[in-house]
């Protein structure tokens, strides 16, 4: 079974994973060094040992140290190919709220410092799903489009999926739920229904880990026409 380290470090979360090498999901927001250095010392992971950095999608919070993060570990960097000029730039995609709280959220975290510290040219890109088997690790990479048009998640063979912000803790009440912005609703739902099929654990890009039947409980109380939808294969 593989191991799995999660860092909250900024406003998101980054993780360590170990199988027969060692990647990381997502950086993290925080700009201090120190802090990743500390990480990879919990973890017991000297940088070096690192073999890819995975990120999962184009919004700077979850790339925002990519550049240093090569610089200390010498790995490459993979993204969706929807997401390279993100990740090359420091911008954001467009921030497009869903209905309901979408745009009170939006307003509730105006404030939060979403620059990035460095920038990175992805070494490898993909458009379906690319194998990590390659790089010490039994699982793939999948295009989960729907928060963003260029959203991706790690899916091990054990079972555990890292999902981006399709999973995250609400920045008002910080309650596990389904995230507050997505480019295409149909699409979001549809890569839910994609990742149930092929995982028992999700771990989200900020908050806790939920299990499959959590997960499908969010889904429910999410109660748009999407959700029933989806939700009714499972009744």
């Amino acid at each position: 079974m593989p191991e799995i380290k999660k860092f909250t470090l900024g406003i998101s979360n980054m993780y360590i994973i170990r199988d027969r090498r060692t990647i990381i999901v997502d950086t993290g927001s925080e700009k201090n060094r120190d802090r990743y250095i500390e990480a990879f010392s919990e973890a017991g992971v000297k940088p070096d040992e690192v073999a890819l950095i995975v990120v999962t999608h184009g919004h700077s919070d979850h790339f925002s140290f990519a550049g240093e993060l090569k610089k200390m570990t010498g790995a490459p960097v993979l993204c969706h190919n929807l997401a390279t000029a993100a990740l090359k730039t420091g911008k954001n995609p467009e921030f497009i709220p869903r209905k309901g709280d979408g745009e009170k959220i939006l307003d509730a975290i105006a404030g939060v410092d979403l620059s990035v510290f460095s920038t990175v040219d992805p070494d490898l890109t993909f458009a379906d799903k690319f194998d990590l088997a390659p790089y010490g690790v039994a699982g793939k990479v999948i295009h989960t489009p729907g928060h963003s048009i260029c959203s991706t998640s790690v899916v091990l063979d054990s079972g555990e999926a890292f999902v981006g912000d399709m999973l995250i803790d609400s920045p008002v009440t910080g309650e596990m739920r389904l995230p507050f912005l997505a480019a295409d609703e149909s699409r979001l739902f549809e890569s839910y229904g994609r990742l149930l099929e092929m995982a028992g654990e999700f771990y989200g890009g900020h908050g806790i880990p939920l299990s499959k039947n959590d997960m499908m409980d969010l889904i429910r109380k999410d109660n748009s026409p999407e959700a029933r939808s989806l939700m009714a294969k499972y009744n």
